[in-house]
């Protein structure tokens, strides 16, 4: 990374900025060229053995472009922002005065079609509440419509590279 002073280095504070996203947007290749789209995320980060690690879980159709790139080849990489707002250092009309203030997440690793109904509706569970959805009192776990589950893939990246960044105004 070029610039070492935005640099996010500890895994709490990358995980931090993650939990503000919203959005991640999912980067592969299909028929040889670069694809990228926007997916709802959540994320479960773990500490096993001492050492921390993370998993993203996104979900989607069965079938479609993004489908067939991922089974074509599972690497992927994806970026989030959290908080972006551009303006003037100086207050002044120079275009090249301009920065821009953020936080993000940015990884690649390599992505695996969930097929253990337990382990999917653990990612799902991930998605969903990182996504706002809250359980009612007294309830313990979500229940999923088992006809729409059915036709949804739910897909995990194995991360391999996870970096943050960001620019804050002081």
């Amino acid at each position: 990374m070029r610039r070492k002073d935005r640099e996010v280095l500890d895994f709490d504070e990358i995980i931090g900025i993650l939990d503000k996203c919203k959005v991640m947007h999912l980067a592969m290749i299909s028929e040889g060229k670069p694809y990228s789209v926007p997916v709802n995320f959540g994320y479960m980060a773990f500490n096993e053995d001492g050492k921390k690690r993370l998993e993203i879980y996104f979900h989607g159709a069965k079938e479609g472009k993004k489908v067939s790139a991922l089974k074509e080849n599972p690497q992927v990489c994806f970026s989030a922002v959290s908080f972006s707002q551009t303006e003037s250092s100086d207050k002044s009309t120079e275009p090249c005065s301009w920065t821009c203030f953020y936080e993000s997440v940015t990884g690649s690793g390599k992505a695996v079609f969930l097929e253990n109904a337990a382990e999917r509706a653990k990612a799902m569970d991930a998605l969903m509440l990182h996504n706002g959805y809250r359980l009612p009192p007294g309830v313990k776990t979500i229940a999923y419509n088992m006809m729409m589950f059915a036709k949804t893939s739910v897909v995990k990246i194995e991360i391999e590279m996870l970096t943050g960044k960001r620019h804050l105004k002081k």
